[in-house]
C-alpha cells in the first residue's frame, strides 16, 4: 500500500503485558517505527505467558509486538541509562511507558526529565489507577481494574455468581485511548511545535465504559445489574432460543418492530397493547419473551436470521469463535493476516486507509535484535536507520 500514515515517527516503548504494547502495536501498524525496550535475558515476561506459540514465542507476545523492533537495556547500567535518555532527547517522537508506579521516575527515564531534554518530546504514562489519588502508586492488570470499576459486578446470569469478561477490554481500551492522545498530540505539534503529557488510565477507561450505566442510574434507574444476555433500555434486546441456538435481536425502533412481528408470521403482535411500544414491551417483558419465544423455537437460527436480515431487523446468531473465524465474513473483511514466513496468522489493525489494511509487515521481534544498530548507528538527519 502507499505510505502509512505514521511513517517517520519514531516511539519508543517502554512497556510490558497488553496495555502498553497494544497501544505499540496500533502505532506500528500506522507506519510508526517501534522501538520495544525490554530488559535482559527474559524481556517482556509476556514472551513466556502460556504454553502456547507462534512463530517461535508466546502468543501473547507475538499478538502486541509485531511490527515492532526490539532493543535491549538494563536499567541497572548507566550507560545503557544514558544510551534511553539520549534516544528520548535526540532522535524519539513519542515515549509511551507503562511500567510499574515509579520506576520511570527512578530511573530518570520519566516524563520530566524527558520533556526537559525534548520540549517536542510526547510522552505518554498508561497507568491503573492515574497520576492522582489514593490508589496512584498500586499496579493492575485487567480483571483487578474489571472488579473495582463494577464491570464485574455487572456481569453474568441473574442471581449467579458476576463473571469477568472474556477478553481483555481494559487493556485494550486502555491502549486504544493512548492512541488517540498521542495522535490528537502529534497533531496539536504540527500546528504548536511543542510536546505533550499524555496520561491514560486502566480505571479512566473502566469508568468510561460504564457511561451508559452511569447515566441510567444518574437518571434516577437501578444500578447496574446481572442480566445475563438482556440488554438494557430496549425490548427486545436479548438472546432467544432457536430450534439450534441462541439468536441475538436488538430492536431500535416501532417500525423495526412491525417488521420483526411480519418476518415472524404474527403481524397482530404489533398492536397488542402489551407489546406496541418499546415502555410497554419493558413493562410485558415476560409475556413478550413467552410469546416470541415460542415462535422462535420452530425453526433453526439461520432461518430466522434469514428472514430478519430480508426486512433489515437487527440480529445476529451467538457464534464460537471457530464459527467466526469460518465465516465468510471474517474471510472478506481481511482481518485475518498471515505473517511474513506464512506460518500463522493475527488478527489485523481494524482500518482501511484508501480502501486497504495496514500490512502484517513484520513478526514480533527476537529479544534485542536491534539494540545494536539503534545504538551504534545513528543516521545523520536525526531519524532512527528503518528495518
Amino acid at each position: 500500500m502507499s505510505k502509512l500514515p505514521l511513517s517517520g515517527i519514531t516511539v519508543l516503548e517502554l512497556g510490558s503485558s497488553i496495555a502498553g504494547p497494544f497501544a505499540g502495536v496500533v502505532l506500528a501498524d500506522l507506519g510508526a517505527e517501534v522501538l520495544k525496550v525490554e530488559q535482559p535475558v527474559h524481556g517482556d515476561p509476556a514472551r513466556g505467558w502460556g504454553d502456547e506459540r507462534l512463530g517461535g514465542t508466546g502468543v501473547t507476545y507475538q499478538a502486541y509486538n509485531k511490527d515492532k523492533r526490539s532493543i535491549v537495556a538494563d536499567f541497572t547500567d548507566p550507560a545503557d541509562l544514558e544510551q534511553l535518555r539520549r534516544l528520548m532527547a535526540e532522535r524519539v517522537d513519542v515515549v509511551l511507558q507503562n511500567l510499574r508506579p515509579g520506576v520511570v521516575e527512578r530511573f530518570g527515564l520519566d516524563a520530566a526529565t524527558a520533556m526537559a531534554a525534548n520540549p517536542r518530546l510526547i510522552y505518554c504514562n498508561l497507568a491503573a489507577f492515574g497520576a492522582k489519588g489514593p490508589l496512584k502508586d498500586l499496579p493492575g492488570y485487567d480483571p483487578l481494574i474489571q472488579a473495582f470499576s463494577g464491570i464485574i459486578d455487572a456481569t453474568g446470569e441473574p442471581g449467579r455468581d458476576p463473571v469477568r469478561v472474556g477478553v481483555p477490554l481494559i487493556d485494550i481500551g486502555t491502549g486504544m485511548w493512548a492512541t488517540i492522545g498521542i495522535l490528537a498530540a502529534i497533531r496539536r505539534r504540527d500546528n504548536e511545535d511543542r510536546g505533550c503529557l499524555v496520561d491514560a488510565a486502566m480505571f479512566d477507561t473502566a469508568l468510561a465504559w460504564q457511561s451508559l450505566s452511569f447515566a441510567i442510574l444518574e437518571g434516577g434507574g437501578t444500578p447496574p445489574r446481572r442480566t445475563g444476555l438482556k440488554g438494557a433500555v430496549l425490548v427486545p434486546n436479548t438472546g432467544y432460543d432457536t430450534a439450534d441456538g441462541k439468536l441475538l435481536i436488538t430492536i431500535g425502533t416501532e417500525k423495526q418492530f412491525r417488521r420483526f412481528c411480519q418476518a415472524l408470521g404474527r403481524p397482530e403482535i404489533a398492536d397488542d397493547p402489551r407489546f406496541a411500544t418499546n415502555n410497554a414491551r419493558i413493562d410485558n417483558v415476560e409475556a413478550f419473551g413467552e410469546t416470541i419465544s415460542d415462535i422462535l423455537r420452530r425453526q433453526p437460527r439461520a432461518h430466522w436470521s434469514e428472514q430478519l436480515n430480508a426486512v433489515d431487523v437487527p440480529n445476529a446468531p451467538l457464534l464460537s469463535l471457530a464459527e467466526v473465524i469460518g465465516h465468510e465474513q471474517t474471510a472478506a473483511s481481511e482481518m485475518l493476516q498471515t505473517s511474513p514466513d506464512g506460518t500463522f496468522r493475527l488478527i489485523g489493525l481494524p482500518l482501511r486507509f484508501d480502501g486497504e489494511r495496514p500490512p502484517f509487515r513484520r513478526a514480533s521481534p527476537e529479544l534485542g535484535e536491534a539494540t545494536q544498530e539503534v545504538f551504534a548507528f545513528m543516521a545523520d538527519d536525526g531519524r532512527l536507520q528503518s528495518a
